[in-house]
């Protein structure tokens, strides 16, 4: 009763924290293009055939536009479009906790639990569910590429996971990533339980959902841009990384940027910095060091199963789903993105949602206090955060940059 009323409020806490001031959201560049570029298209019918220029040089497609197009049909305002980004995520986010509810067996369910509470109130994690941006609507449909997948032995199911998987990435390119990774771990699991997957019907979804990447397929060719990809970027390994900084909130530093040593000195008492925010901060890295600790174990542990083609088929049978999506993340859109050759940002892992999380969950879980203090502590720091960007109006000098509403009372 205690764990489920400590998960209930993380969660709650969660959407609130998702939903309030909304004034106080990032404005800058492609913050304000998505939002003209939105509205000019369901103002005049002519929706854009390829999106905004991602990171890598590379136009994304259009379905990253028409997202915030059909948004634009209910407001025309920045605040009511990012209002529309935030419900989203809150869908998605109980969308997994009916998920666990209705899919997971319930010996696994308690870790899912965690995880969501976790993913609920970790510092990016909100963040990512506040911006006017593509890659924050991503993970309606990474969502429904599970849930999809989840049900694959069903028509419906496995044409769900065709166009979901389809369509993420056409949003962002790290959606196709993601697809691809759950797509080739599901045929191989498949192939040794001898699963009967309606792969007919993921195929057909597939194809539906393709059909938007024409008009950018289209673009590319005649607009060819030159590549950026390099053999150094697939030695940094960011995929696993942030994968694991994601996991343990020590990511804060993504937004805030050189004010991150004036924040960590907050609550001040008077003039006097209590330095509670580095405190917490400082407990998450010795979690992580114990988390390596983990790992490493569980590797040496599991060294000759991953020799062994035999043992690992079989360790592969036997995995619980929870497993079953870490490894389709892990391997591959770890793998995948990672060893691309192109540059990997930290906001690229937001298609994984909620996966990094439930990670921390499943190697803290027999030591649940510590798990719940990870959580409380993650807590602490969006809190203090959200109130920090709150008192300052967003933080100038920072990849935050300054609040929308600031912005719009000095035009004013």
């Amino acid at each position: 009763m205690k764990s489920n009323i400590l998960i209930a409020f993380f969660i709650i806490t969660g959407v609130v924290l998702r939903l309030i001031w909304t004034a106080d959201m990032e404005w800058k560049g492609d913050e304000q293009w998505m939002f003209e570029h939105a509205q000019a298209a369901a103002k005049s019918g002519n929706w854009n055939l390829v999106g905004m220029e991602s990171s890598t040089g590379i136009v994304n497609p259009g379905l990253s536009v028409w997202v915030f197009t059909v948004i634009s049909f209910f407001t025309s305002t920045p605040t009511g479009m990012d209002t529309g980004v935030q419900l989203i995520n809150v869908f998605v986010l109980l969308g997994f906790v009916f998920f666990v509810f209705k899919k997971i067996k319930p010996e696994q369910r308690e870790i899912w639990l965690w995880g969501l509470a976790l993913a609920a109130v970790s510092p990016l994690a909100v963040l990512f569910s506040r911006k006017i941006w593509e890659q924050d609507t991503i993970v309606l449909f990474s969502f429904f590429t599970i849930v999809g997948n989840a049900y694959r032995t069903k028509k419906l199911g496995a044409f769900i996971w065709g166009i979901a998987g389809a369509m993420a990435g056409q949003v962002h390119m790290s959606g196709f990533f993601y697809a691809f990774g759950i797509v080739v771990f599901s045929i191989y699991y498949d192939y040794l339980t001898k699963t009967k997957t309606q792969y007919w019907w993921w195929f057909v979804g597939s194809v539906i959902g393709s059909i938007g990447l024409i008009p950018w397929i289209n673009y590319l060719l005649l607009h060819p841009h030159p590549s950026e990809l390099s053999w150094a970027h697939i030695f940094q390994f960011s995929f696993y990384f942030y994968f694991f900084m994601d996991a343990l909130g020590l990511n804060i530093m993504y937004s805030i940027r050189q004010e991150f040593w004036q924040f960590i000195q907050l609550p001040f008492v008077g003039n006097m910095p209590l330095y509670l925010i580095a405190v917490a901060h400082l407990f998450l890295a010795a979690t992580g060091l114990y988390v390596v600790k983990r790992i490493y174990d569980y590797a040496k542990k599991n060294a000759k199963i991953i020799a062994s083609k035999k043992a690992f088929n079989n360790y592969i049978i036997q995995v619980n789903q929870a497993e079953f999506y870490l490894f389709s993340i892990l391997l591959g859109l770890g793998i995948f993105m990672n060893c691309n050759g192109a540059i990997t940002f930290q906001h690229y892992l937001i298609v994984g949602f909620p996966f990094s999380y439930l990670f921390l969950s499943k190697v803290l879980f027999q030591k649940k206090r510590w798990l719940i203090a990870t959580i409380f502590a993650q807590f602490f720091i969006t809190v203090s955060f959200m109130i920090y960007v709150h008192v300052h109006n967003g933080i100038e000098n920072a990849n935050y940059g300054k609040a929308y509403h600031a912005q719009i009372e000095n035009k004013k």
